[in-house]
């Protein structure tokens, strides 16, 4: 069964919800630091600033396409705690044949301790179909070797995360289970805007079924877990001529599959921190529209020779080769309208001001300090006599909270 998308636009449904949805945590305010210095001590030169104490430095990892393009490209950049340690990027599964599985990101974070850690998972397709001769006929086909997406029945997210994805990550146990409150609506919304460009199109015979869950887990060493998984059926209906009645064909996505493990003590701390990744998150708008075009050109030649493939990547490649700098990290406007519905519900994170450039941006709650450089690095303290400028001896600009 054929998805009733064009590739690129399951390109963008992808990486609004792997890369943004997980920012819907519904998390407490952060815990503010020990108490600030003494002016006296400040004057006196006697204040030694500890960091992670009296302040909490963000630098922005980049995370890279090292193969899709002939040559490594950011494919989106994110603010994470100094000293963290990254591992993973974006990969090409070349020659697979299920298109929402070709761009693999598959990225795990560690604190300087070891004691958090945050794994974003690829996405994951599979269709099915109701009808048991139509069935038997795409089975058959994949034992041909004309297999698309892998075939399974459909599964909602709160399935999909209990029979599936909990495997992937250990078998913990799951203490709770809830609809993610503020992702499905979104993903509603995000429906019935298909929906609505279908019915113009004049395709009446395809909806949507999208959920979104959270869950809270328990490991066997006693650490904790939060889950965050979505999943969108698109179901697509037609008559069945052997029974008189119609049958249904599924193509499912498991777009959002986020894990943040940590200690009880640590779990607060492992969402907020969560939350500012996800909040800080930026693509590189050039590196997805050459993805882009690259899922469009394949998909026009898919049922053609695989030397095809070859003139596809040299000419995504000359696209890649044409990107400007890195300028789009420091943009702070929302590319889509999730992104923004997202940033107004976020508890991990509060609002600033650039107050030269009025650039809104979100950093982690809690702190009544904040200081960006031109590297796009960040400081947040909450003791009113640090200064960066003063302690470094380096250029930080003072940032200002919305009034």
């Amino acid at each position: 069964m054929h998805s009733p998308f064009p590739a690129s636009q399951l390109f963008n449904m992808y990486y609004r919800f792997i890369l943004a949805g997980a920012i819907f945590l519904q998390l407490s305010a952060c815990k503010a630091p020990d108490s600030p210095g003494t002016a006296e001590e400040f004057s006196e030169g006697k204040k030694e600033w500890i960091e992670g104490k009296d302040y909490t430095i963000l630098e922005r990892v980049r995370i890279r396409d090292e193969q899709g393009f002939g040559q490594p490209v950011t494919a989106y950049s994110l603010l994470v705690p100094k000293g963290w340690k990254t591992e993973g990027g974006i990969t090409w599964r070349v020659g697979h044949t299920c298109m929402q599985e070709v761009v693999n990101n598959r990225v795990h974070f560690t604190s300087g301790d070891g004691a958090i850690s945050i794994d974003f998972f690829p996405t994951r397709s599979w269709e099915w179909n109701d009808d048991p001769t139509m069935l038997q006929a795409m089975q058959n086909n994949a034992a041909s070797g004309f297999k698309r997406c892998d075939y399974q029945q459909p599964l909602d997210a709160g399935d999909y995360l209990r029979n599936v994805f909990l495997h992937e990550i250990g078998d913990p146990e799951v203490v709770s289970l809830k609809t993610n409150e503020t992702l499905q609506p979104l993903m509603e919304a995000q429906a019935r805007k298909g929906t609505e460009l279908l019915r113009a199109a004049g395709v009446q015979a395809v909806n949507y079924r999208p959920t979104a869950v959270i869950a809270d887990l328990r490991y066997p060493d006693g650490s904790l877990g939060k889950a965050l998984c979505s999943v969108n059926q698109v179901i697509s209906s037609f008559p069945n001529y052997l029974t008189g009645g119609y049958s249904a064909g599924y193509q499912c996505s498991s777009e959002q599959r986020i894990l943040v493990r940590g200690s009880k003590e640590k779990m607060a701390e492992a969402e907020k921190i969560l939350s500012t990744m996800l909040s800080s998150l930026r693509i590189n708008p050039e590196w997805q529209a050459a993805v882009q075009q690259t899922f469009s050109n394949i998909a026009k030649v898919e049922q053609r020779e695989n030397a095809k493939r070859a003139e596809i990547t040299r000419q995504a490649n000359e696209d890649i080769s044409r990107m400007r700098m890195e300028t789009w990290e420091s943009t702070q406007q929302s590319q889509d309208r999730i992104m923004e519905e997202s940033g107004r519900v976020l508890r991990g994170v509060e609002q600033w001001t650039d107050p030269a450039t009025g650039d809104k941006l979100e950093l982690t709650a809690g702190y009544n300090e904040a200081w960006s450089k031109s590297d796009g690095t960040y400081i947040l303290s909450n003791d009113p006599l640090f200064d960066p400028n003063v302690v470094f001896q380096e250029d930080w600009k003072k940032l200002g909270k919305p009034n």
